[in-house]
């Protein structure tokens, strides 16, 4: 799988969100907003997503935290879905992009902002890279 040189300005032009494109969208349930960037090095795109929640519960944390990524699946997915769909317009490729998901490229983190404070602020994120074509 491998895209010649107008397809990847196509895709470069469609995961560019520095001017006139947002990054952010409205959150779902757990986290105030989302940001998903991505990037492509060769062959592999990667996409990452990632959210800042309110962990108010010491015991209640760990499923704070998981209920998020699963969140952020959701959005990585939608993510592909929409740059899938959006590749395949006639004013841009004209054609399906094939995206398959690199074996064992799931990443999650979760960085602490602030242990003391009563109510804790964490950033979680999820990178996932795919193969493209």
């Amino acid at each position: 799988m491998s895209l010649n040189f107008d397809e990847v300005n196509i895709l470069g032009n469609l995961i560019n969100d520095t001017f006139g494109k947002p990054s952010m969208s409205g959150g779902y349930g757990i986290a105030n907003s989302v940001v998903t960037k991505s990037s492509l090095s060769g062959e592999i795109l990667t996409v990452t997503s990632l959210a800042v929640i309110n962990l108010a519960n010491l015991h209640t944390q760990h499923q704070e935290i998981a209920k998020c990524e699963n969140e952020l699946n959701q959005h990585l997915k939608a993510y592909i879905s929409d740059l899938k769909k959006n590749f395949k317009k006639k004013e841009h490729a004209g054609r399906v992009l094939k995206c398959k998901q690199v074996k064992d490229s799931e990443r999650n983190s979760v960085e602490m902002i602030n242990h003391y404070q009563e109510n804790r602020r964490a950033i979680v994120r999820r990178s996932i890279d795919f193969e493209v074509g």
